[in-house]
């Protein structure tokens, strides 16, 4: 079951511009920048693994927006930013209550998934909905996974 709209992922060349204008014309007093290195699963052989990226988190109420600027040339990111060079909407995160179940119901509908991942605070999948939506879904949950 769909929980709600967890975040929008926009993606930028370099977001330090963006960032600023968040600040101003949003009124945001702070926003989290920190560089990652995300371990992911992909069948797409060009991706490099793990990702690299800078990420920056904006909080608006229960919604977040994730600002993306990718460290490497062989990421979902670049991948984007070459089609798009100025950036913009990349994703859209959706919070879920039972993650596997929906998973389930979105691979037997045939949407290929991207990549997937497990993060301390979460597992995510993102699935290709460009040509439903024209931007790609990302399915997450906010239980950590269990340690094995």
């Amino acid at each position: 079951m769909i929980k709600g709209l967890d975040h929008v992922g926009v993606v930028y060349k370099d977001f330090s511009k963006v960032v600023e204008n968040i600040k101003d014309l949003y009124g945001m007093p702070k926003i989290t920048i920190v560089e990652a290195i995300v371990e992911i699963n992909t069948n797409i052989k060009e991706l490099t693994k793990p990702l690299k990226i800078k990420l920056g988190f904006a909080r608006f109420g229960e919604t977040m927006i994730e600002l993306f600027e990718p460290l490497d040339e062989n990421s979902i990111y670049s991948e984007f930013l070459e089609s798009i060079p100025e950036g913009g909407i990349h994703h859209v995160g959706i919070l879920v209550e039972n993650i596997d179940e929906e998973l389930e119901k979105w691979d037997s509908r045939g949407i290929k998934r991207i990549i997937s991942g497990i993060l301390p605070t979460n597992r995510f999948v993102y699935y290709d909905t460009r040509e439903m939506f024209a931007y790609v879904t990302e399915l997450l949950d906010n239980v950590p996974p269990p340690k094995i």
